[in-house]
């Protein structure tokens, strides 16, 4: 297992969490390398943001994108101006959203691939004190960084792209993929150790009242049907053609689910057949 550290920038008051963090991914990441047969980054950070700081540094990040993709696409100023327009949005959404995102995988720091968790974005939740939520964030987390470590961080860039159209990645839903498979991932983790999958599909009672209102009234982040259909996608194709022939989706960008195959996901899953009696 690679050496965990967890940088705490959220405030003192949060050390209790960020010391239960790090004995959860303790415990949590040898099982997410095992079940997914995929390799963890060479270290695995963990960092708590308030979430003003966060949303800086992901509009940063955003604007440092812009100008790497621009100059390595050539994209035509029409579309850089698009795209700008789209991180400003991006940002003011960021700053209404942020009760919402418990944790996600970043590279806030450019080839740095981490998971960040928001304290107080657990705490609008009512998950702070949540240990089986607790335990399902890091299973969740740390699979989207093999899915990072794996790739040299391709389907990270792929996924977030400002330009998919240039990169010929329009038609294809990253997204589907990567949830797909952190789902399916966090399920078996959790399963093993607290004996049960852990499922989000209810309220917290100790949720808050803005994350309440929020949840389910922004629209970009996924429905629950989404993320349903995509594990269950995931876990057929595992279930159907073995682990080793879904993991050449990391390899193989033709494998990446099309924007109509997520509709029709059985179709995806036929596309894996070929490759098994290869």
């Amino acid at each position: 297992m690679p050496p965990v550290i967890v940088r705490n920038e959220a405030g003192p008051r949060f050390d209790p969490l960020a010391d239960r963090l790090e004995a959860i991914a303790g415990e949590t990441l040898p099982l997410v390398e095992s079940i997914t047969r995929l390799p963890l980054p060479d270290s695995v950070v963990i960092r708590l943001m308030r979430p003003r700081a966060w949303r800086k540094s992901h509009v940063r990040r955003l604007k440092r994108q812009l100008g790497t993709e621009a100059t390595e696409l050539s994209a035509p100023w029409a579309d850089m101006r698009t795209a700008y327009a789209t991180i400003k949005a991006n940002g003011k959404a960021l700053r209404q959203q942020w009760p919402l995102i418990a944790a996600h995988s970043a590279s806030l720091v450019p080839g740095t691939p981490e998971i960040v968790v928001l304290p107080k974005s657990l705490r609008e939740g009512g998950y702070l004190q949540d240990e089986p939520f607790l335990y399902k964030t890091v299973a969740h987390e740390a699979t989207h960084l093999t899915q990072y470590a794996t790739t040299k961080g391709r389907i990270w860039e792929a996924q977030d792209t400002l330009f998919p159209h240039l990169r010929g990645t329009a038609d294809r839903d990253y997204k589907f993929l990567l949830e797909g498979h952190a789902y399916w991932a966090d399920h078996q983790v959790t399963t093993k150790i607290l004996g049960a999958p852990v499922v989000t599909n209810e309220f917290s009672p100790h949720a808050s009242p803005r994350f309440r209102a929020l949840q389910g009234s922004v629209p970009g982040l996924g429905t629950r049907d989404f993320f349903d259909r995509a594990r269950g996608s995931v876990g057929d194709i595992i279930a159907e053609h073995g682990l080793d022939i879904f993991n050449q989706v990391w390899a193989s960008p033709d494998l990446v689910p099309t924007t109509e195959e997520t509709d029709d996901p059985a179709a995806w899953t036929a596309r894996f057949a070929s490759l098994r009696s290869a």
